[in-house]
């Protein structure tokens, strides 16, 4: 016979804290620790089946926050909106503490505490409230989070932020600089130094560090093409100018739609017709994996043969929810 267990109307779809429903009366502690509930962090719980809701588990942050207790990494660069887990991965957890505050730390932290500064000496300069949470700022967001990367991916972070507008590069140079001493600062000062803003796509961005780390000038970003007339051929994701123009396309996943597949052929052979200019193709397997094919296909095209070889160590990447 199935069993059924009881969930009030209460707890059945947010977040909740464990003491407070058995103090009321809501659960008892043996329900509490029984399959129909799960815990999110230290003391907070919510329905089995409601964990990876991203707007659960940032309503359960809000709850577990405590005093001088900080949101960082992801989960702040997801509040910011500048980042959502990949496809099937939950939102992760990242609570952290300054560097001098007393107190035990909260469950789910990933990192050691931080050193939040006031330069100012006013409010707390880093730390800013976003929908009720205090939330590192997009700035010591964006610096965090390039310093715990590779470079290519620390790239990747400082675009998001600068086309997003929260961040600019002129103050993203000067963090860094101001920070030399600091753990994996000179990663993110020559990533700062490689970010552009017009920059719309993680794989755009790798694509883009493929062709600048193996020597070849930094290419146009999103830079519309036109005919002499002024109808408008398209937006190539980046273009190397010079002797041989080659403009280059990151395809991410929504370039397998048959829409856009239609578009996308429309677009290159536009571009090659009236522009004269060849358009090379890439997906993520390319600057995952088969980088040498873009290198060849650049040097066959432009002939020119790239300066420097890549290191594979400046594209790893994190796997999982931690994943940009």
């Amino acid at each position: 016979m199935t069993r059924h267990h009881h969930v009030p109307d209460e707890l059945a779809s947010r977040p909740f804290l464990g003491a407070v429903a058995v103090r009321h009366g809501l659960l008892t502690p043996n329900q509490l620790r029984g399959p129909t509930w799960k815990r999110l962090l230290r003391g907070v719980y919510v329905r089995a089946g409601r964990e990876s809701d991203p707007r659960v588990r940032a309503e359960a942050l809000r709850l577990a926050m405590r005093g001088q207790d900080v949101v960082c990494g992801l989960t702040a660069a997801w509040l910011h909106g500048v980042w959502t887990p990949p496809p099937n991965s939950v939102l992760p957890l990242e609570i952290t503490r300054p560097e001098r505050a007393h107190g035990q730390q909260p469950a789910g932290l990933r990192r050691r505490r931080l050193v939040l500064l006031d330069e100012r000496g006013g409010g707390p300069l880093e730390v800013v409230t976003v929908h009720g949470c205090r939330v590192t700022t997009p700035l010591r967001t964006c610096f965090d989070l390039m310093r715990e990367r590779s470079l290519v991916e620390a790239v990747v972070v400082a675009d998001a932020f600068v086309h997003a507008q929260l961040v600019s590069l002129t103050s993203l140079t000067n963090y860094c600089g101001r920070r030399r001493r600091w753990p994996n600062v000179r990663r993110a000062r020559a990533a700062a130094d490689l970010a552009h803003a017009d920059a719309r796509s993680p794989g755009e961005s790798r694509l883009r560090m493929v062709v600048v780390l193996a020597g070849y000038d930094q290419p146009l970003v999103n830079v519309p093409v036109h005919t002499p007339q002024g109808a408008h051929l398209g937006t190539p994701d980046l273009t190397l100018t010079g002797r041989r123009w080659v403009h280059l396309e990151y395809d991410g996943a929504y370039h397998d739609e048959v829409a856009q597949h239609g578009r996308d052929l429309r677009r290159q052979n536009g571009l090659q017709r009236e522009g004269g200019v060849p358009l090379l193709r890439y997906d993520w397997r390319h600057v995952l994996r088969e980088r040498h094919v873009v290198l060849r296909d650049l040097a066959a095209v432009r002939r020119e043969e790239p300066r420097f070889e890549l290191d594979d160590r400046d594209f790893m990447r994190h796997q999982g929810a931690r994943r940009w």
